[in-house]
């Protein structure tokens, strides 16, 4: 994941005076093929080793894309949910 950040920041994290990051929680997905965009909010959300993430989540992958879908030791996982339509 590649984030931007303002240089005090970066600079607080790289000298280790900051080890809480916070962000605005919600996704804009874009899709490869068509380029549609879709926000999405985040509720939640869940570290975890790579080796425990649930396989069943997408079981038409094949087992060689799925071992290439992930390159760190830790994932994320985040609750995903429609955001509200504000009037």
């Amino acid at each position: 994941m590649k984030l931007p950040i303002k240089k005090r920041f970066f600079d607080q994290i790289k000298s280790g005076k900051k080890d809480l990051e916070w962000r605005d929680a919600h996704i804009t997905f874009i899709c490869e093929e068509t380029r549609e965009e879709l926000r999405m909010d985040i509720t939640g959300a869940i570290v975890t080793e790579k080796e425990k993430y649930e396989r069943w989540d997408i079981p038409d992958m094949s087992e060689e894309d799925f071992k290439k879908m992930f390159t760190d030791k830790y994932v994320i996982g985040f609750r995903l949910v429609k955001p509200e339509v504000k009037q």
